[in-house]
């Protein structure tokens, strides 16, 4: 059956099932991140390869921009959860929030301007932007921008090699998205 035969009603459920598959998938992604930490290739404190955000991208440009940002926050909130602290959770909240806004600036030149890479190297980016802005906003001082322009070098690297995880893999999970809507 295809989803434009579905009902409205059976449309929203296969929608709320999709997400709710693919934050899965996000939740194992941060979860492999959590087991083998970038830490100990790159002992910067608050970087991350930022694997889930290979299911958010596709999510993103390739299904809904809504979707991925109901899943983004709640892979957010999950992880946070399971893997971490009330700290933690509001680095992540605003690293995320500005990585999702940086999607939305890049969505009308992606495909023409930018690849999966660029897109996500300036979604690194705008995490970093967001996680130091929670940084100064949570210990009230601005001492804390010195260490932002090794942030945004470590961001070229991580948004790079996540990109390269994206150009790789980013067709053959929207053909399964694919798939499952024409099922």
């Amino acid at each position: 059956m295809r989803m434009s035969t579905l009902s409205r009603a059976d449309r929203r459920v296969y929608r709320l099932c999709q997400n709710a598959a693919l934050l899965a998938l996000a939740m194992i992604c941060s979860f492999v991140e959590h087991l083998v930490p970038l830490s100990a290739l790159l002992p910067l404190p608050g970087v991350k390869l930022g694997l889930a955000n290979v299911v958010i991208a596709v999510l993103f440009y390739k299904v809904s921009p809504v979707d991925a940002g109901i899943v983004s926050v709640l892979r957010i909130g999950l992880s946070a959860l399971l893997f971490g602290t009330p700290v933690s959770l509001l680095f992540s909240l605003f690293g995320g929030v500005m990585s999702y806004l940086t999607l939305w600036i890049c969505r009308p030149f992606f495909g023409r301007f930018f690849s999966f890479v660029g897109v996500s190297v300036l979604s690194a980016t705008g995490h970093h932007l967001g996680q130091m802005t929670a940084a100064v906003i949570l210990f009230d001082t601005g001492v804390l921008l010195t260490y932002l322009p090794i942030l945004l070098l470590a961001g070229l690297f991580t948004g790079g090699t996540t990109g390269l995880l994206l150009n790789a893999c980013s067709t053959r999970l929207q053909k399964l998205i694919k798939r499952g809507e024409n099922n």
